[in-house]
């Protein structure tokens, strides 16, 4: 549970609170909205009040997953979502003295608040469309990311050698790629540009009457969520608001974001060290020995259903794998389970299945699943053109080849940018029997050479099976009690450094042993950073009001 306090916490604190103009609300309730909940003034003087609506928006996002998974009752979650709302502001007072935007946050900015009002008004365009029964689709609906591209893991930080000590450096530390950019808009009117880019999209749209409807209905459900406010009711001036409101949430957010990375370390720094990363390797690796010596089928249950989880391998049993996976087509998936049936009734024997599998493998056509093309290639064909490239080439160049045939061949989304390859024991399997019993024959009972291939056929389809080497560990554990990689000795530490700079989790990818602790280690003291923080900047907020008779309905 505290790993998700520590990430809600991360999310909450800089959430966007961005709303559609959905009635959350009852009608005529501005008066209760607009009751303060929390009130204080900061340093300079300045009155900060939390609403009810602050509150009952962090709530549903926040408030409400303490209660339905962690336990917590209303007033608990209630209080920790207080305090986090407090804690927002405190640091958004903070980050509006000490931070000034480039032109790449403002586009940043910018290019956010757009891609929020098009997600709200696509919602209300899918309403339209059910409304008038229409068969068409979305115009507005997003792109959902690629999962078939290859996408290296982005690190963090890095260890490097600084003034003859070792120190753990941050990487990617600016905001924007280029703060030197030219403006989108012309200097103080973002609001007026995004309304104008707004409404170019809705009348250069195929779906322009739909649109049409669906922004009007935004603007209704503005209107009825602003009623009893005394605000105008002008179509235009209650969009204006919205495009307002939207910009600013979304400007308070980068604000929090930017500050939020400062106080992660000075000058490009972590606040984290590396005998820091090393105490925790050590410590996760003890931890891992000490349970898997005492209990061996539970590391045979753990390494195969979660390689991440083990933090030392207590045998040689294991080995890595990695796949292609050219599949059947719809059609002769339906025909294969149907064989299956007559397989498990008795009708066939197995002989005849996997003759009639063989005889429909031979069918498949190797799709490109970067341009949705069919090729002319056979599943044998890609084999034998792995095989050729591969051959007396280096272990890296094998890999490079074999990665760059499963972002464009493979149909298998599981293996494609993941921490780790698969895992077979010598003994036990989570695979279908087929892929098991070949990469066993790779492995050799440890003797594979890496980089060998495989081919063989399931009910799945074909698979090319690609051995990734033995799963080992980067420091071996010979007698827990002086086992220490946090050392004094600089040769040593160089040693230790490059080992888990060097050890790649996946090689397949490029996230590293060193990457993985440092992003545990991260996650779980960002919040004490930002504890610490807090603590200081609070001590600066004069009259600090909770005012509970204003929320006293919510706790039934």
């Amino acid at each position: 549970m505290k790993k998700f306090l520590t990430l809600a916490f991360i999310c909450l604190i800089s959430f966007s609170f961005v709303l559609t103009g959905c009635n959350l609300f009852p009608t005529n309730q501005a008066k209760y909205l607009s009751a303060p909940i929390v009130t204080f003034e900061t340093a300079d003087g300045e009155q900060i009040t939390i609403d009810k609506e602050d509150l009952l928006t962090a709530f549903n996002s926040y408030g409400s997953q303490l209660v339905n998974s962690y336990g917590y009752s209303i007033q608990e979650a209630i209080d920790a979502t207080i305090e986090v709302l407090i804690n927002r502001e405190v640091m958004l007072d903070a980050a509006k003295k000490s931070i000034t935007f480039g032109n790449g946050d403002l586009n940043e900015i910018w290019d956010e608040a757009y891609d929020t009002l098009i997600s709200n008004l696509s919602s209300y365009e899918e309403q339209v469309i059910d409304q008038w029964k229409l068969n068409i689709p979305s115009t507005l609906e997003e792109e959902e990311e690629s999962t078939t591209e290859y996408t290296p893991y982005k690190n963090q930080a890095e260890i490097v050698l600084q003034d003859g000590k070792y120190v753990v450096k941050l990487l990617d530390t600016n905001t924007s790629v280029d703060q030197d950019v030219e403006l989108y808009y012309e200097e103080g009117k973002e609001i007026e540009s995004l309304i104008e880019t707004v409404n170019n999209k809705i009348n250069n749209s195929a779906n322009k009457d739909v649109l049409t409807e669906a922004k009007r209905q935004y603007i209704e459900a503005l209107k009825t969520s602003e009623e009893g406010q005394g605000l105008s009711t002008n179509n235009d001036e209650v969009f204006k608001r919205e495009v307002e409101r939207v910009y600013e949430v979304v400007t308070e957010n980068k604000y929090v974001e930017i500050y939020s990375d400062q106080i992660r370390g000075d000058n490009d720094i972590s606040n984290i060290s590396v005998s820091q990363v090393l105490r925790k390797l050590t410590a996760d690796m003890l931890s891992s020995y000490t349970k898997y010596t005492l209990s061996p089928s539970q590391f045979d249950t753990d390494i195969l259903e979660n390689r991440a989880d083990v933090d030392y391998v207590i045998n040689n049993n294991y080995f890595y794998v990695n796949h292609i996976l050219l599949k059947y087509d719809d059609e002769t998936t339906a025909y294969i389970e149907d064989l299956e049936k007559a397989l498990n009734n008795g009708t066939i024997t197995k002989k005849q299945y996997e003759t009639a599998l063989e005889a429909e493998a031979d069918k498949i056509k190797a799709k490109n699943i970067q341009t949705g093309e069919t090729t002319s290639y056979s599943p044998t064909d890609i084999y034998n053109q792995l095989t050729s490239e591969m051959t007396g080439v280096s272990d890296d160049k094998k890999t490079e080849i074999f990665k760059d045939y499963i972002y464009t061949y493979n149909e298998d989304t599981g293996n494609m940018n993941a921490e780790y390859c698969y895992v077979i024991g010598k003994d036990n399997s989570q695979m279908v029997e087929s892929f098991t019993e070949v990469s066993r024959e790779l492995w050799d009972n440890g003797n594979g050479e890496y980089g060998s291939i495989g081919y063989c056929i399931s009910e799945h389809g074909v698979h090319i099976i690609f051995y990734a080497g033995p799963v080992t560990n980067a420091f071996s554990i010979s007698n827990p009690d002086n086992f220490n990689l946090d050392t004094s000795n600089l040769e040593e530490l160089s040693e230790i450094v490059n080992t888990i700079q060097n050890t790649y989790l996946n090689e397949f990818n490029n996230k590293t042993l060193f990457d993985k602790v440092y992003e545990e280690l991260a996650t779980d003291n960002y919040s004490i950073f930002e504890t610490m923080n807090l603590d200081v900047l609070k001590k600066d907020i004069k009259n600090l009001t909770t005012h509970i008779s204003n929320y006293q309905d919510l706790l039934g």
